[in-house]
């Protein structure tokens, strides 16, 4: 998982990654083993932080048969907070970031769309990404295989170039029209950045 000088100050190491792990994944699942390896650990040096997360009620926790699993526990109130702090530092949008800053002067601007953009994502969810900019599939694609292991999600990329993506909103493209007026996270650029390539003002549909 990455880091950053914020978590470093806020959290140990063990106990960045378990957050940044279950956080930002509220949805999943983690067995221990299955959790140690992503984070690439030991299992015994994450049993003391999950059972203080679970403990503090920062973690669910669950029993079937000799395995204990773990996930956020979404009804906390501190839920919210702890999310946002780690979208914002170890999170999907940074890794996306990292992973296409050596091609930025090809990308006029990315985001991600779809269930995790509306905050609605399973376990199971792909990354939905738009790259918009003169950058195509065969570099984004070895760029984005980094940011799919430090997820542990697959990232699904639509590419346009910038004249592209102008005739297929001009043209009302299905597909196109619908991500457009619905919400997006900016991973690259601004909603004003789009709309100048799109020719026009949108607003996202709740």
């Amino acid at each position: 998982m990455r880091s950053s000088p914020a978590l470093e100050a806020l959290f140990p190491k063990v106990r960045q990654g378990v957050l940044a792990a279950t956080l930002t994944q509220p949805g999943k699942w983690w067995y221990l083993s299955e959790l140690a390896q992503f984070l690439h650990t030991t299992p015994s040096s994450l049993q003391r932080e999950l059972k203080a997360l679970a403990a503090s009620g920062i973690l669910e926790r669950r029993r079937e048969g000799a395995r204990t699993y773990f996930k956020a526990e979404t009804r906390s109130p501190l839920f919210p907070e702890l999310r946002g702090l780690f979208e914002k530092t170890a999170g999907l949008l940074p890794a996306l970031q990292q992973a296409l800053h050596p091609l930025r002067d090809g990308i006029a601007c990315a985001f991600v769309y779809g269930s995790v953009a509306r905050r609605q994502e399973t376990a199971l969810s792909d990354v939905d990404l738009v790259v918009v900019g003169t950058v195509g599939l065969a570099e984004l694609a070895p760029a984005l295989r980094k940011a799919e292991a430090r997820l542990g999600r697959e990232v699904s990329v639509t590419n346009y170039s910038p004249g592209e993506l102008r005739a297929k909103a001009e043209a009302k493209d299905h597909f196109l029209s619908a991500v457009l007026e619905r919400h997006k996270q900016f991973v690259s650029g601004s909603q004003r950045d789009l709309d100048a390539i799109v020719g026009k003002s949108r607003r996202p549909k709740a």
